[in-house]
């Protein structure tokens, strides 16, 4: 297995907090065999994945699906 890091971007939409709260604590819920950094400024929420690239690839998979849900 081969590590790495992937950095996602992801916009907020709403605008709304509260929004941005439950994505992030939905991705730690859901997201725990990576290390998971993420940064907040204003609306742009960026995530940077570190660990195995096939497990990056399936979190990246979970974290649209949530931002799908949560942020627009």
């Amino acid at each position: 297995m081969t590590k790495g890091k992937k950095i996602i971007r992801f916009y907020n939409n709403t605008g709304k907090l509260e929004n941005i709260v439950k994505f992030l604590e939905s991705i730690q819920k859901k997201i725990d065999y990576l290390d998971i950094n993420c940064t907040v400024e204003g609306k742009v929420i960026k995530i940077k994945l570190s660990g195995p690239r096939d497990l990056q690839h399936l979190a990246i998979g979970r974290i649209k699906d949530l931002a799908e849900q949560l942020l627009e």
